[in-house]
């Protein structure tokens, strides 16, 4: 009976290391966010509806991610800081996508913050 456990234990952990990656839903690429960042300091107010909805999609990612964590990872940073660190990296990563970002940055609070 614990060979039988053991064994399923072994093929359900080999399928899921062999699943596809998660599907993220909204998020834009890191190209988008330059383009709307850079279009909204030249837009109207109401133009910049896109940015806006980028940044909160962003903050919401992050929460959920926070949230799933079990850390408060991102007490004490605020919104300014962390759309300063996202055209940081999206400058040095234009091929990656807003998702990519936020897993890099939960990592960046999780060793800053030794949580």
């Amino acid at each position: 009976m614990t060979r039988l456990v053991i064994t399923l234990m072994g093929v359900l952990l080999a399928a899921n290391s062999s699943a596809a990656p998660v599907e993220i839903r909204g998020a834009r690429s890191c190209h988008e966010w330059q383009e709307q960042a850079r279009y909204a300091k030249s837009a109207t107010e109401m133009n910049k509806v896109p940015l806006l909805v980028s940044k909160n999609w962003f903050l919401g990612y992050l929460s959920g991610r926070a949230e799933e964590s079990g850390k408060n990872l991102l007490k004490g940073t605020d919104n300014d800081s962390i759309f300063l660190w996202l055209d940081n990296y999206c400058r040095t990563n234009p091929g990656q996508d807003l998702a990519n970002a936020g897993v890099e940055l939960m990592r960046e609070l999780r060793q800053q913050k030794r949580l």
